[in-house]
C-alpha cells in the first residue's frame, strides 16, 4: 500500500516494544533513530488496540507539521492496512475556533464595526463561516489580528452552552463530537497538559475533562516533555497582555468597549425599563468604570516600567533579553520594595475594577442564561479576578516549589514580562502522567545521552515508578552514516569564550558553507552572535553565488520554504531551527554547528536547576547541563539525513568536542558518520572531495580559503 516501502528491522522492533508496553500496562521510552519511521511503527499496535478494545488512545506531539503528517497521511494509510474504519481526529484548542454568536452580535452592532473600521474583515469573516468546513483558524484563507480573532473565537467564559441558538452549527460542539467518536486522538503537548491538569485538580480520570477520557498514551517528539511541562505549568504576566484585557474593556480613541455594547443592546430592546438601565450603565461606563481602568492601566505602566528599569540594570543579557532571576538578593534591595508595591497597588486596582463591573452588571438584573454580552462582560471581569491574582503570586517571595523572573527587552523596552516556572516538574508528570495511566510510549530520536536514559528518566519522573513497569530501547537509524555523512570537526579554531573565537568564526562558517555549494543551515546558541555573523559574511556568500536567509527577517515557515527552493543559499538560525526541520533532498546537505549547545548557566530556569542538582550532590554540570547540550547536538545533526539517498556533513566549529574530557560524550551519542578531522583548510578540501564524489561540487569561488 505504501510505494517504495522497505522493510526496516528497526521498525518492526520498535512496532513489538509498543505491542509489549499496551498488553503490560507498561511505560516505554524508545529512541528511534531518523529514518525508522516511528509514527507507523506506534500507529499500527495503537489503531488495532484502540479498534479491538473500544480505548480511545490519544497521540500527542510538539510540531504541527508532524500533527499533520499523522493525520493527513501515516494514520489513513494504518486504517487502510487494517483493513477496517479507523476514525482519527486532530483535536485543537477551543480557542481554534470561530463562535458564531459572538461573531453575529458585532456584525449586528454596525457601528461598533465601522467605527473601528473593520466592516470589511468581519464581512470576510461572514462570509468564510457559511463555506468553512471546521471553523478553525487554520481554514481561514485571510491575514486576521490577534485582537479581531480574540473578539470572535470561541471561548469557554463567554459560551452560552445549551442555551446558545446556534448550538447545533457551532464548529467546537461539533470538533468535541467528532473527538468523542474517535478512535485516535491527535493533539498538541499544550492541550495534553492542559488536560492532565484538569483531571489532576478534580480527580477525574474517566470522563471528559479537556479531551475525552483516555488511558493510554503516546508522547512523540518526547524530548521536550520537560519543557513544555514547565512552560504550561509556569505563569507569564506581560504588558502587552495587560493593556489587551483592559482594552477589551475601555478600546483607545474612543471606540466602543465592552460595557458601552452591553448598554447598546438593552437600549435595543426598548421599553422604558431597557432605557433606564441602558442610561444607567453608560453613566456608570463613563463616571466610574472608564476612570478605574485608566488607573488601573497606569498602575500596571508604571510597575512594568520600574521592573523593567530593574531587569536591565540586574539582569543577565541573553538573546537580546535581559532576564533577572527573583531571589533574596533582589528581594533585600529598595528598588525591589517599590516594585512589588507598585504590582501590588496595581492588582488592587484591578480587584477593584473587577468588583465594580461584576456589581454593575448584577444590579441592573440583566443576566439571562442566553444573553451573550453580559455572559461576556462578567467572562472578562473573571480575567481581570486572574490577573490580580497572578500579580500578587508572581510578586511573592515565597519559593512554593517554583522559579521567577522577570524579561525585559533590551532592543524593545517596552516588551516586560514576569514569569515562573516548577523548579521540578518529575513529581508533577508522575502524578498526573503515569501514576494514571495505564500505557505510556515516548519516543523520538533524541532521548538517550550516550546509550543511556538516566537523565530522560530523572527529568520527567519515570524513575519513580516501580522499575519491572518501565522499558528503554534503543532502535537505530537504518542509514549509512558511515557512506552519507561526514563530521567535520576543525582543530585550529580558537574555543568559544573569547574574542578570538568570534573573530575568527565568520571565517570559518563561510568557508564550510562554501565547501558545499551553500546548501548550509548554520545553527547558532545566540540570537546576537548570529546576526553579527551573518551581516559580516553575507555579502561574501553573495559573491559566492549564495542567497542568505536569516532567522527574523521573516516567519519560521517562510525561511524554510525559501531555503527549500533555493539549493544555493544558507539558512542562519537560532534555538528553533535544532528541531522540527525536515528538508529532504539536496537543498540541505550541510549542518554548520557553531558551538556547542550548552544552556546558558545564568538563565533563571537553568541556574535554579543547577542549584537543585548541587545541593543533591551531584555536579551540575555532568548531570544536567551536558545531558541537555548532548540531546540538543543529537537534535541538530538529526536535521542532516533524512532519507536513503541524502548525503551530507555535519561541520562542528567547537573544538571542545575533541579537546576536553566531555567531548567523548557527545561523540558517543551522535550517529556513526565518518570522521574527518584536522586543520580547518585540510579539512575541508577533505570534505570538498567527498561532496564531489556525491556529484556536488562546492560554489564557484576564487581562494575559498582566502579571508
Amino acid at each position: 500500500m505504501l510505494p517504495g516501502y522497505e522493510e526496516r528491522p528497526g521498525q518492526v522492533q520498535m512496532l513489538e516494544s509498543v505491542v509489549e508496553a499496551f498488553t503490560d500496562d507498561g511505560i516505554l521510552a524508545v529512541e528511534a533513530g531518523t529514518g525508522v519511521g516511528k509514527s507507523l511503527a506506534y500507529g499500527l499496535p495503537a489503531a488495532a488496540w484502540a479498534l479491538s478494545s473500544g480505548e480511545k488512545i490519544v497521540i500527542s506531539s510538539a510540531t504541527i507539521n508532524l500533527q499533520e503528517q499523522l493525520v493527513r497521511k501515516d494514520l489513513p494509510l494504518v486504517g487502510e492496512v487494517l483493513g477496517r474504519g479507523l476514525d482519527v481526529v486532530l483535536v485543537k484548542g477551543r480557542g481554534n475556533y470561530i463562535c458564531r454568536r459572538r461573531l453575529a452580535e458585532l456584525a449586528d452592532q454596525r457601528m461598533l464595526v465601522d467605527r473601528n473600521g473593520a466592516s470589511a474583515t468581519f464581512q470576510e469573516l461572514a462570509e468564510w463561516v457559511d463555506s468553512t468546513a471546521d471553523g478553525s483558524r487554520a481554514d481561514l484563507p485571510l491575514a486576521l489580528d490577534e485582537r479581531v480573532w480574540e473578539r470572535v473565537a470561541s471561548d469557554q467564559d463567554a459560551c452560552l452552552g445549551r442555551s446558545c441558538r446556534y448550538r447545533r452549527e457551532c464548529f467546537f460542539v461539533r470538533a468535541r463530537q467528532a473527538a468523542e467518536a474517535a478512535d485516535l486522538l491527535v493533539v498538541n503537548h499544550h492541550l495534553l497538559f492542559a488536560d492532565l491538569a484538569l483531571r489532576y485538580q478534580t480527580d477525574n480520570w474517566t470522563r471528559r475533562a479537556v479531551l475525552p477520557a483516555y488511558r493510554r498514551l503516546i508522547l512523540d517528539e518526547a524530548h521536550g516533555l520537560e519543557d513544555a511541562a514547565s512552560s504550561f505549568f509556569g505563569l507569564r504576566l506581560t504588558r502587552a497582555g495587560v493593556s489587551r484585557i483592559l482594552t477589551r474593556m475601555l478600546p483607545a480613541r474612543k471606540k466602543v468597549g465592552l460595557l458601552q455594547s452591553l448598554a447598546m443592546e438593552i437600549g435595543e430592546r426598548g421599553g422604558a425599563l431597557a432605557d433606564g438601565r441602558a442610561g444607567l450603565m453608560f453613566g456608570e461606563a463613563r463616571d466610574s468604570i472608564t476612570p478605574l481602568i485608566e488607573n488601573t492601566r497606569k498602575e500596571y505602566e508604571r510597575a512594568f516600567d520600574e521592573a523593567g528599569a530593574l531587569a536591565l540594570e540586574l539582569g543577565a543579557q541573553g538573546g537580546g533579553d535581559a532576564r533577572l532571576r527573583l531571589v533574596q538578593e533582589v528581594y533585600d534591595r529598595p528598588e525591589w520594595i517599590a516594585l512589588r508595591e507598585g504590582f501590588t497597588k496595581a492588582a488592587r486596582s484591578a480587584g477593584e475594577l473587577s468588583d465594580r463591573v461584576e456589581h454593575l452588571v448584577r444590579r441592573l438584573d440583566i443576566l439571562s442564561e442566553d444573553d451573550g454580552r453580559s455572559v461576556e462582560v462578567l467572562a472578562w471581569v473573571e480575567r481581570v479576578k486572574l490577573l490580580a491574582e497572578q500579580s500578587v503570586r508572581l510578586m511573592s517571595e515565597e519559593a512554593d516549589g517554583e522559579v521567577r523572573w522577570m524579561e525585559a527587552g533590551r532592543r524593545g523596552r517596552r516588551r516586560i514580562a514576569l514569569r515562573s516556572a516548577p523548579l521540578n516538574v518529575a513529581g508533577l508528570l508522575n502524578e498526573s502522567l503515569f501514576d494514571r495511566l495505564k500505557s505510556v510510549v515516548l519516543t523520538s530520536a533524541t532521548l538517550s545521552v550516550g546509550g543511556s536514559f538516566e537523565y530522560l528518566a530523572e527529568r520527567i519522573g519515570m524513575n519513580l515508578q516501580p522499575q519491572e513497569r518501565v522499558r528503554t530501547r534503543q532502535v537505530p537509524s537504518p542509514f549509512d552514516y558511515a557512506s552519507q555523512a561526514r563530521l567535520v570537526l576543525p582543530v585550529d579554531l580558537p574555543a568559544p569564550g573569547g574574542p578570538l573565537f568570534e573573530q575568527n568564526l565568520p571565517r570559518a562558517v563561510c568557508q564550510a558553507a562554501a565547501v558545499s555549494g551553500g546548501r548550509a543551515l548554520v545553527l547558532f546558541t545566540a540570537w546576537g552572535l548570529m546576526t553579527r555573523v551573518h551581516d559580516m559574511i553575507r555579502d561574501r556568500l553573495e559573491e559566492m553565488g549564495l542567497q542568505t536567509f536569516c532567522q527574523g527577517e521573516q516567519p519560521r515557515d517562510r525561511l524554510l520554504g525559501l531555503f527549500r527552493e533555493n539549493e544555493r543559499s544558507v539558512l542562519f538560525g537560532t534555538d528553533s531551527f535544532w528541531q522540527g526541520i525536515d528538508v529532504i533532498g539536496p537543498s540541505l546537505c550541510n549542518v554548520i554547528i557553531t558551538r556547542l549547545p550548552f544552556d546558558v548557566p545564568d538563565e533563571p530556569l537553568v541556574q535554579a536547576r543547577m542549584e537543585e542538582v548541587e545541593r543533591a550532590g551531584r555536579s551540575s554540570f555532568a548531570h544536567f547541563m551536558l545531558p541537555r547540550a548532548v540531546l540538543k547536538l543529537k537534535q541538530g545533526f538529526g536535521r542532516l539525513i533524512r532519507s536513503r539517498t541524502d548525503f551530507g556533513s555535519v561541520v562542528v566549529l567547537d573544538n571542545r568536542v575533541l579537546q576536553r574530557a566531555y567531548g567523548r560524550r557527545f561523540l558517543e551519542s551522535l550517529p556513526q558518520a565518518g570522521l574527518i578531522s584536522g586543520q580547518m583548510e585540510n579539512a575541508f578540501d577533505e570534505l570538498a572531495a567527498f561532496f564531489t564524489e556525491h556529484g556536488t561540487p562546492g560554489a564557484e569561488r576564487v581562494e575559498p580559503y582566502d579571508w
